[in-house]
């Protein structure tokens, strides 16, 4: 099952290589160019929430410093080039989350901005215990994590606290709890762009509906994880899910998708069919 972290780096792979994106999203904020950032958000749809957000944590950081008299001028200023940013993303992409997500966040009361730290110590937990195997205290922590981000508009937090509840719960053999928590973690990933965790939770998904013998809705999440292994050079993971979509496409009685599907399988390099 792939990590968190292995998801996030398959997604940032995605963006343009040569192209400083931080700088060139300050230099397009600094002369008001709405045009020039919707093409670049539109050219790195994977870089969109990480480099808005790293304005609103380090925002939240320089309140942090001194919450009883904090730097006004500068938290205002990362907030604005955020939220502009935001709302150029969500115009250009037709995805109202990203807006909606940097307007929750520069509103967060003092209490708020504590309860999204708190949610991401809660995920912090949950990916200890999983690494411990305590999974049942993981599946704690990340329900805590979902809780708290998501009242909060923190789109991305409530997500991973969605993702790790589900693959918990999978890890748990408790598949069918575990479809509610990895579809909901999927649709939001797939909005925010973040197109590496999504497929992580894909693939999760389609273990989950194949435990409980959902062929015609494992054949399709297969499908859509398969091409997202070709998009983010999963040449591993890409095997494994084509071995699945096959599962589905057999038990459906599909015999010439399964054959094509076998056929893709054995054109991979080093595969034994």
């Amino acid at each position: 099952m792939m990590s968190l972290l292995s998801a996030a780096t398959l997604t940032l792979a995605l963006c343009s290589p040569a192209l400083d994106i931080t700088e060139e999203y300050q230099r397009l904020f600094a002369v008001g160019d709405e045009a020039g950032m919707a093409q670049l958000w539109l050219a790195n749809p994977g870089a969109i929430l990480v480099t808005i957000d790293a304005d609103l944590e380090a925002g939240l950081a320089t309140w942090e410093q001194s919450p009883a008299n904090p730097d006004a001028e500068a938290v205002a200023a990362l907030h604005d080039r955020a939220l502009w940013a935001a709302e150029v993303a969500s115009r250009a992409t037709g995805h109202p989350i990203f807006a909606d997500y940097a307007s929750a966040f520069v509103g967060f009361t003092t209490d708020q901005k504590r309860d999204f730290r708190a949610g991401q110590q809660a995920f912090g937990k949950a990916r200890a215990a999983a690494g411990a195997r305590d999974l049942e205290a993981a599946l704690a922590a990340a329900r805590e994590c979902r809780d708290l981000a998501l009242p909060l508009g923190d789109w991305w937090g409530g997500a991973m606290g969605l993702a790790m509840e589900g693959q918990m719960l999978l890890q748990l053999d408790r598949a069918a709890e575990a479809i509610t928590p990895l579809e909901q973690a999927r649709l939001i990933y797939a909005d925010l762009g973040l197109s590496g965790s999504e497929y992580g939770v894909l693939v999760a998904l389609a273990d989950a509906l194949a435990t409980l013998e959902r062929w015609p809705r494992t054949r399709v999440a297969a499908d859509h994880a398969v091409a997202l292994a070709r998009s983010l050079g999963d040449a591993d993971g890409l095997a494994r899910l084509l071995a699945r979509r096959r599962e589905a496409e057999r038990a459906l009685g599909l015999d010439d998708a399964a054959q094509a599907t076998a056929d893709e399988l054995a054109a991979l390099p080093g595969a034994d069919g």
